[in-house]
C-alpha cells in the first residue's frame, strides 16, 4: 500500500511539474514581445531554460551560490568568474595546473622563433598577455580559492620567455594597480571593458616604443563614464541575463578628438584574401580598417582573441591600416604569404591569460 501511495505522489508531481512547464514558458514568451506565441514549438513549451534561469538567478542573488560551478563561481561583490570546466582555469589560478618544465621550454623556444622569423623580415613584433579576471581581482574570488602569487604557469612561462629575451609583456602589474582608480573588467563577463582595454592599448604602446625605440604617437581622446546592461557570458552560462538591469554594469564611451576617416573591409579566415573596403561599420573579427586620419602612417598586423574587440578601435585610430585576425584561424603558410603581400610594419600578438601556452598561438612559420 506505502509503495502505492509513493507511485501516486510521484505521478502527481510529475504532472504538476509537465504542466507547469508551459504556463512558466508562455509567460516569459509574453513579456518579449519578439515572441509570437501562435508558433510556439513544442520544444519551447516544454524547455527548462526558463526554470533554470530562475533557479540560478535565486542563487545567485539571494544565496551567492552557482548551480553551475564546472561553468561560473560566484565570487564577492556581485563578482562572477569562469569556473574550472573551461581550460583548468582554476587550477592555473590556485597554482595546481600541472605542466613540465620542459613543456614551458618548448612553448617559449616556439615563440622565440616567431619573434625571430618577424624581425628578420623587418617587422616589430610584440607579445602581450591580457590577464584572467582571476588574476587582477584575485580580492574578490570566493575563499574557497587563492591565487597562487609567483606560483602560477604564467608566471613560469614569462620567466623563461623574458630569460630568452622574448619581447613579451604581462599587464597584470598594470592593471593591478589602476584597478584602484575604476572597475576595469565586468561583473558579469570573462573580458575587461573599455577602460581597462584602454590600460592595455596605452601599456602595449609604451612597451612598442621603448623596445623599439619609437615614437609612436597615441591619438588623443575624451573617456565618459557609462552604464551598461548586465548579461555578459557568465551570465549566458547562467541564462539569467534577462534579470539584470541596463544599468547593472560600469563602462566607459571613448570619443576620439581627431576625426576619423576609415573604410573597413573582411579577411577570409582560410585564405587571407581581403574584401572590398567600405565606410559600413561592424566591429567584427577577421578585419580589416584602412583609417586616412591615423596618427602614425605604419601598418598593424593584430592578431588577438575576444580581448582584442574592446581596444581594436584605439589601434585603427593609431595605425593607418589594422589587419585582425583571430589567434586560432592561424595558419602558418597563409598568413606568411599574407605578411609578404601586405607588408606591416609591426605585430602584435595578444593572447588572455588562460590561453597562455596553447600550440595554436605559436603555429610554425615557413
Amino acid at each position: 500500500m506505502k509503495q502505492k501511495q509513493l507511485v501516486t505522489i510521484f505521478l502527481i508531481i510529475t504532472i504538476s511539474f509537465v504542466l507547469f512547464l508551459p504556463i512558466l514558458n508562455l509567460s516569459f514568451a509574453y513579456k518579449d514581445q519578439k515572441i509570437n506565441v501562435k508558433y510556439f514549438s513544442k520544444k519551447q513549451l516544454f524547455s527548462t531554460d526558463n526554470l533554470e534561469s530562475i533557479l540560478n538567478y535565486f542563487a545567485y542573488k539571494i544565496f551567492h551560490f552557482s548551480l553551475d560551478k564546472p561553468q561560473v563561481i560566484v565570487g564577492k561583490d556581485k563578482f562572477l568568474f569562469l569556473g574550472n570546466g573551461y581550460v583548468s582555469i582554476i587550477d592555473k589560478t590556485t597554482g595546481d595546473f600541472f605542466y613540465t618544465s620542459e613543456q614551458i621550454d618548448s612553448w617559449t623556444t616556439k615563440l622565440k622563433q616567431l619573434q625571430e622569423w618577424y624581425e628578420k623580415g623587418g617587422i616589430e613584433f610584440i607579445f602581450i598577455v591580457a590577464p584572467n579576471k582571476h588574476t587582477i581581482y584575485n580580492d574578490k574570488l570566493p575563499d574557497s580559492v587563492v591565487y597562487k602569487e609567483g606560483k602560477t604557469i604564467t608566471d613560469d612561462i614569462v620567466k623563461s620567455a623574458l630569460d630568452k629575451n622574448i619581447h613579451i609583456l604581462n599587464l597584470k602589474k598594470i592593471l593591478r594597480t589602476k584597478k584602484e582608480e575604476r572597475q576595469l573588467y565586468f561583473n558579469t563577463d570573462t573580458h575587461w571593458n573599455h577602460y581597462g582595454a584602454l590600460i592595455g592599448y596605452e601599456t602595449t604602446m609604451q612597451y612598442l616604443n621603448t623596445i623599439y625605440n619609437k615614437q609612436y604617437k597615441t591619438p588623443k581622446y575624451n573617456i565618459r563614464e557609462i552604464k551598461s546592461s548586465g548579461g555578459g557570458d557568465l551570465t549566458r552560462f547562467f541564462k539569467i541575463n534577462h534579470f539584470l538591469s541596463d544599468s547593472y554594469e560600469d563602462d566607459y564611451n571613448i570619443m576620439f578628438k581627431q576625426k576619423n576617416e576609415m573604410c573597413y573591409g573582411k579577411i577570409d579566415n582560410k585564405t587571407y584574401k581581403l574584401g572590398k573596403c567600405t565606410p559600413k561599420t561592424k566591429n567584427t573579427f577577421n578585419q580589416y580598417i584602412i583609417n586616412k586620419n591615423a596618427v602614425n602612417k605604419e601598418k598593424l598586423l593584430y592578431l588577438c582573441d575576444s580581448f582584442g574587440m574592446k581596444n581594436t578601435d584605439l589601434y585603427y585610430a593609431t595605425f593607418s591600416t589594422v589587419w585582425r585576425e583571430h589567434l586560432g584561424y592561424i595558419n602558418g603558410v597563409n598568413l606568411a604569404n599574407f605578411i609578404k603581400e601586405q607588408k606591416p610594419d609591426v605585430v602584435i600578438y595578444q593572447i588572455v591569460e588562460r590561453n597562455l601556452g596553447s600550440n595554436f598561438t605559436v603555429a610554425d612559420m615557413p
